[in-house]
C-alpha cells in the first residue's frame, strides 16, 4: 500500500513514507557564498513555470499572487527523491528539462543563498517521523544543498507545529498553511517559506496619494492611488506597457525590483499571462528604457491568496507524482512507496508608498532631475486590472508574480 506524500508550498510541502536517517531536530546554516547570476536556463525555466502556473490559476474575479521561487524550491526538494518518469515529469513541469541534476541542484543552492539577502528570507524544512528511516543521501542533499532544517513530525500535533513554523518564517503574515491534521499515513512534510520586505529606492509621497476609480471586471471601485513622476524603466508593445520600480539594497546583497504590466485596453490580464513566458518577460525587462519621465499612478493593495496546486501541476505534465500506483520516490526510501497527496500554496502581498511586502509559504532616495517642460511624458495609469512581479535585478529570476483585479479586496 502506498503512503502519502503531502506537499505544502509557500510554507509547506507534505510527504509520506521512508527510511535511513534519524529525525533529530537540526537547523541548517547558510554557507558563505558569492552572489551572482543564476544559470540562465534555470531562470528562464522557473520564470516560464511561474507564469504558466499563474495563467492557469488566474480568475477575473479574484486577485492572484504566487511565488515561483517558493514552489520551485519545495518541488525540487521532492524531485531530489524522485526517480524515472516521475522525476522526468516533475523536471518538465518546472521548465527545467534542459538542465542536468547537478545544474538544478547548484542553481537551487545558489537561489537559497541569494533568497536570504536584500530583504528576502527563505527557509526550507523536512518534517520527519522519529522512528522512521530515511535515505541518508536524500536527507544530506536536502540539508546541505537546500539548507533544510530537520523537524520532528508528530501526529497529532503536526498542524499546529507546521503552522507555527510558517507564521515565524513569514513574520506573522501567513499563520496557517496546513488546514487540517495530516493523516496517519503521512511520512514526511517538506516546507518552504519565502518572505520579502522591500523599501522603494524612491518612495511615493503619501501627500500625493488620493482616491480615484479602478475599473474592476464587475464595476468601478474607489481606492487610494499613489502618484509620482520619475525617470524609470519603461517598455511598451501592442499588448502591454510596463514600468519597473527598484527596491533599496545594501552593498553586496541581492537587489530586487517590481514590475507592473498593464494590458492594452484591447487586451486583458488573462490574455497577457497566456502570451508570456520566462524568455519574453526577461526580454521586456532588458528592452525597457528610462530616457523619458513617466507619470505614474498605482493603486495601493494588500491581499492573501491560497490555492491547491495539484490540478495546475498535473496540467503542466506532473501526473505520476500524484498517482498511488505509478509514483516513484524511491530516492527517499526503498522500503515503502510514496506518492504526493496535495500541494498547497499561500501567498501574501502588500504594496504602499514605502515599498512592498510579500510572503509565500509554497520587495536611497534619488530624485530625478527635472526635464525641460516641453519634453513628452509617458503615462502609466494602472486604473484597471494589471500584473505585477518581484524579480532579481541580477538575472530577472522571478520571485513573485500576481494580478490585481480589485485593489479594494
Amino acid at each position: 500500500m502506498k503512503r502519502v506524500l503531502l506537499l505544502i508550498l509557500s510554507a509547506v510541502l507534505l510527504l509520506s513514507a521512508c527510511s535511513a536517517a534519524s529525525a533529530a531536530s537540526y537547523d541548517a546554516i547558510l554557507p558563505e557564498q558569492a552572489i551572482g547570476p543564476l544559470d540562465s536556463g534555470f531562470v528562464s525555466g522557473m520564470g516560464s513555470f511561474g507564469i504558466s502556473a499563474a495563467s492557469m490559476l488566474y480568475k477575473p474575479d479574484e486577485n492572484l499572487a504566487i511565488s515561483p521561487v517558493s514552489i520551485a524550491l519545495a518541488l525540487c526538494m521532492a524531485r531530489a527523491g524522485a526517480q524515472g518518469e516521475t522525476k522526468d515529469e516533475m523536471t518538465a513541469a518546472l521548465g527545467l528539462s534542459g538542465l542536468t541534476d547537478e545544474q538544478i541542484t547548484a542553481a537551487c543552492k545558489a537561489l537559497m543563498w541569494r533568497a536570504n539577502t536584500g530583504g528576502m528570507e527563505a527557509a526550507n524544512a523536512l518534517w520527519l517521523l522519529r522512528d522512521y528511516e530515511y535515505r541518508e543521501e536524500y536527507i544530506k542533499t536536502c540539508t546541505e544543498d537546500y539548507m533544510a532544517d530537520l523537524k520532528p513530525l508528530i501526529i497529532p500535533g503536526a498542524k499546529k507545529a507546521v503552522n507555527e513554523w510558517a507564521k515565524e518564517k513569514t513574520h506573522g503574515r501567513i499563520d496557517s498553511i496546513l488546514p487540517e491534521e495530516p493523516s496517519d499515513d503521512t511520512r514526511m512534510i517538506i516546507t518552504n517559506a519565502l518572505y520579502y520586505l522591500g523599501e522603494w529606492e524612491r518612495p511615493f509621497d503619501p501627500n500625493s496619494t488620493f482616491d480615484r476609480e479602478f475599473a474592476t471586471p464587475s464595476g468601478a471601485v474607489t481606492v487610494p492611488f499613489m502618484h509620482s513622476s520619475w525617470y524609470v524603466p519603461y517598455y511598451e508593445n501592442a499588448q502591454f506597457s510596463m514600468i519597473t520600480l527598484e527596491f533599496k539594497a545594501k552593498e553586496n546583497e541581492g537587489k530586487y525590483a517590481m514590475a507592473f504590466l498593464l494590458p492594452a485596453e484591447s487586451s486583458s490580464v488573462g490574455e497577457l499571462l497566456q502570451s508570456l513566458d520566462g524568455a519574453a518577460f526577461k526580454s521586456a525587462l532588458d528592452s525597457a528604457t528610462d530616457d523619458k519621465e513617466v507619470k505614474i499612478s498605482l493603486p495601493k493593495f494588500e491581499f492573501e491568496y491560497f490555492a491547491p496546486l495539484n490540478e495546475t501541476l498535473s496540467a503542466l505534465g506532473m501526473k505520476q507524482a500524484f498517482s498511488p500506483d505509478s509514483a516513484n520516490f524511491s530516492g527517499i526510501t526503498d522500503t515503502e512507496p510514496l506518492f504526493i497527496s496535495n500541494v498547497l500554496h499561500k501567498c501574501y502581498v502588500r504594496v504602499d508608498e514605502r515599498g512592498a511586502e510579500a510572503a509565500a509559504v509554497t520587495a536611497v532616495e534619488a530624485p530625478a532631475s527635472e526635464p525641460p517642460m516641453e519634453e513628452e511624458k509617458r503615462e502609466f495609469i494602472a486604473n484597471r486590472p494589471f500584473v505585477f512581479a518581484i524579480y532579481s535585478l541580477e538575472d530577472g529570476a522571478l520571485a513573485f508574480i500576481g494580478a490585481v483585479n480589485n485593489p479594494s479586496k
